[in-house]
Parts: structure tokens; C-alpha cells; sequence
């Protein structure tokens, strides 16, 4: 039986995933620039918005492992890998792109990059999701950076993850940043920062059952209050649903454009139970002193609201139909003025249950790019 990649699925009822006791910890050897003991907060670093100045991108190159049951001849992972590259290409014209890459895949991702400035960095790999298994940087105002590692366990064990468990650590060693590691469980999609001190998330995603059940909702908070300098946590109730895999990342329903903006995904008028949902969520964060903005979820294969701001522009995913890619695209623009706006195919990225934010992660200005 073909497998699908997929990670998660969204908006459209597919079923349940299996979810397997919480695993993968970081292995021996040395990696880093080093570890950090006292926290990151102690230290003064905390965790800037993403529209702040990068000094480039981190991806990763999907291989065939979750996509073709280990086929690498899949025809869905050529279909994925092409969509994966053009973000790249799109994201590349305006800051440095470093597509990490599976020894065994290098010879495809040089067909589908070449002629670009995108570098390729050989890392065995699980999987194609940055956002969720590159460590998340962090800086202290006066130019140093750290990398915050927390633990991945494949999305409460849903697929295959041993190698993308240990990645973070080899993308920070090769960054020559710091690494102050937790051994709580966390994917950078599972969060939104304002840079100013606020976390938005869900309780679906960070409460479930497959990530931390031996942590109380209090001490999550600690942990992210000494990890990324939170002073303020949004909790929204549920993510899209049913999301077997990601269980509700905030990334696929909200995005943050500034501090006390936000954008929220709705579907007025529709009978989906997902409308009451994001209702709901829009009085939660207007009750936390945000002005929320509606970004109609028009399309169920590109998700319009998990974009990928970068130095000078917003990469968004697209359909491809002006009926339903028009009126996102508008908005979007109008929230970012001085970006451009650039639009990059993403079926297959939708498909796989995700969108251009969760296969990308930001790399702050204040880090070195070596590549």
C-alpha cells in the first residue's frame, strides 16, 4: 500500500494517525558551539520576531523516508521536492538559503537547484519540516545568538523521526552557535513570538497527550519563560481538526504580523465545525488585547496563512486560482507594506498537510552565515 506523507491533514477529515510513546533524545558527541547552563532569559537572550532581519534560511530536503513507504521513485516526493525547491528559489532572492539534505538525495536536489544561490548541506535526515526540528535562535541584543534546542518525538511518534530528533544540534554546530538544550518536547510550529514577549499557541498541540503529559500547563510555561523569555502566553483552544499529526499547530490557523496583530484564519458562514473554532480563537486573542485581522481559509490544498516572512518579502503558499488565491494575497500585502509579495505553488506542501512557514526556519541577523 502507497503511503502518503502524511505529517498532518488538515480541513479534511482523513482519519486518525497513530500515536506512539514520546521518543528521540539527543544522542552523544560533541555539537554546538557549546552548552549554555544558566538559561537563556537569565542570560538575556530571547527569541526576536520572525520578520526581524535574518541572516539567511534553513530547510530541509525531503527524502523518501514518511513519503513512499522508502520508494524513492515515489511520484507525490517529486511532486514534494519541486515545491520544496521553489521556495527556496523564491525565498534565495532576498537572503542566503542552506537546504540541509540527506547524503542519498544530494544528486536530486542538485537537478532541482541548480543555477540558484541555494546552498546544499549534507545531513541524514527523517524528514523535510524545519520549522518543527531546526533549533530555534535566539538573541541578546548586544549581537550574541543561541540556539534553544527542545526535544522532537516525530509529532507524538506518528512517523519516522530519529534523524530529524538529532538535526538541530548539527544546524547550531555548523552555525557555531551556543546550544542550551530542554528536554521538553516542542516544534517551532507549535508556536508563534512576537519579539516583544508574547507566545501565542494552542492548547490542542502543546497540551496533547503525545507530547508533554508529565508537564502541567504551568510548567510548560515556566520552561518557555526561561527557554524563549515569554512574559505573555495566548492560549487559543484547537488548531484546525481533525490534525492527527501536528494536533493543532498554531502556525496553520494564526500568524503574527506585529505586536498586538494578528492574523487568523476564518470560515464565516461555512458549516464547518472548524468556523466555531476560530471563532472562538479570535475571542481569545481579542480578549489578550490583539487586533485580529480575517484571512478566509479559501483554498484546502495551499494554506494562504502559513507564509514565510523574510529580509524584504512574504513567500506564500498558492493554489493557483485567482478565486480563491486573490483575496488572501490581498490582505497579506495590505498587513506587510514595503515586501513584496511573492506567490509559490503549493498543493503538494498542502497535501503533505503543511505549508511554506512549517518547511522553514528563520536564522536571526546576528548570526554568522558560513555557507
Amino acid at each position: 500500500m502507497l503511503l502518503r506523507p502524511s505529517r498532518r491533514r488538515l480541513l479534511g477529515g482523513l482519519g486518525a494517525g497513530l500515536l506512539a510513546p514520546a521518543c528521540g533524545r539527543r544522542g552523544g558527541g560533541d555539537t554546538g558551539a557549546g552548552r549554555a547552563t544558566a538559561s537563556p532569559a537569565a542570560r538575556g537572550f530571547s527569541m526576536p520576531a520572525e520578520w526581524a532581519p535574518h541572516s539567511g534560511t534553513l530547510m530541509q530536503f525531503p527524502p523518501a523516508t514518511n513519503y513512499c513507504s522508502g520508494s524513492s521513485t515515489c511520484a507525490f516526493l517529486e511532486a514534494a521536492r519541486a515545491e520544496w525547491a521553489n521556495v527556496a528559489r523564491a525565498i534565495a532572492r532576498f537572503e542566503p538559503v542552506a537546504m540541509y539534505v540527506d547524503p542519498a538525495d544530494r544528486a536530486a536536489a542538485e537537478a532541482l537547484l541548480s543555477g540558484t544561490s541555494v546552498t546544499l548541506v549534507e545531513a541524514p535526515l527523517s524528514d523535510g519540516w524545519a520549522r518543527d526540528t531546526a533549533p530555534l535562535f535566539l538573541t541578546d541584543g548586544a549581537g550574541a545568538a543561541l540556539a534553544a534546542c527542545f526535544r522532537f518525538n516525530g509529532w507524538g511518534g506518528s512517523v519516522e523521526h530519529a534523524l530529524d530528533a538529532e538535526v538541530k544540534w548539527r544546524m547550531a554546530a555548523d552555525l557555531g552557535v551556543e546550544t542550551v538544550d530542554s528536554d521538553m518536547i516542542l516544534e517551532g510550529g507549535a508556536v508563534l513570538l512576537d519579539g516583544a514577549g508574547s507566545l501565542v499557541t494552542t492548547e490542542m498541540c502543546l497540551l496533547h497527550e503525545s507530547r508533554n503529559p508529565e508537564l502541567s500547563k504551568a510548567e510548560q510555561e515556566q520552561i518557555l519563560r526561561d527557554m524563549l523569555a515569554v512574559e505573555t502566553f495566548v492560549w487559543l483552544d484547537k488548531g484546525w481538526v481533525p490534525d492527527p499529526l501536528t494536533n493543532g499547530h498554531v502556525d496553520g490557523i494564526c500568524a503574527l504580523v506585529a505586536p498586538g496583530l494578528a492574523l487568523l484564519n476564518s470560515l464565516e458562514g461555512s458549516g464547518d465545525p472548524n468556523a466555531a473554532n476560530l471563532a472562538a480563537n479570535k475571542e481569545i486573542l481579542l480578549a489578550a488585547g490583539y487586533e485580529v485581522v480575517d484571512l478566509p481559509a479559501t483554498s484546502w490544498t495551499a494554506f494562504h496563512i502559513n507564509f514565510y516572512v523574510c529580509n524584504d518579502a512574504v513567500i506564500v503558499g498558492v493554489e493557483g486560482k485567482a478565486s480563491v488565491d486573490d483575496e488572501p494575497l490581498g490582505i497579506i500585502a495590505e498587513l506587510h507594506p514595503g515586501r513584496e509579495i511573492v506567490a509559490v505553488d503549493a498543493n503538494t506542501l498542502g497535501t503533505s498537510g503543511g505549508g511554506v512557514h512549517c518547511i522553514t526556519q528563520q536564522v536571526p541577523a546576528e548570526v554568522g552565515w558560513p555557507f
